[in-house]
C-alpha cells in the first residue's frame, strides 16, 4: 500500500528571456528626442498589437513630451497664410 504523497514530485519550471528593449545607452542619454522615439516605439507596438488602449496612452505620453519641451504660446500660424495676413492687417 502507497503512503500518500510518495513518489509525487512537482516542480516550476522557469524559462528566462531577453527584454524586449535594450537597456538605455549614454547616446541615448544624450539625446534629447530620445523620450520622444521611446513614446513613438510604444505607439507601434500597440498598433501592431491592436491595443486601443495602449495607443490612447501612447499618444497622451508623446502629448505630454512634446508639451513639456519649449514651444511658442499663442496661436500657430504659417507666415504667409490668409489667417497672418489677416492679423496683421487687424494690427494696422
Amino acid at each position: 500500500m502507497k503512503k500518500k504523497n510518495e513518489g509525487h514530485v512537482s516542480g516550476i519550471l522557469v524559462k528566462t528571456r531577453e527584454p524586449d528593449e535594450k537597456p538605455e545607452s549614454e547616446d541615448d542619454k544624450d539625446d534629447p528626442s530620445a523620450a520622444i522615439h521611446a513614446c513613438a516605439q510604444d505607439l507601434v507596438s500597440a498598433i501592431n498589437a491592436n491595443d486601443v488602449k495602449a495607443v490612447a496612452e501612447a499618444i497622451q505620453a508623446a502629448f505630454e513630451i512634446l508639451d513639456s519641451m519649449p514651444h511658442e504660446e499663442g496661436p500657430h500660424v504659417e507666415p504667409h497664410s490668409y489667417a497672418a495676413q489677416n492679423e496683421q492687417a487687424g494690427e494696422e
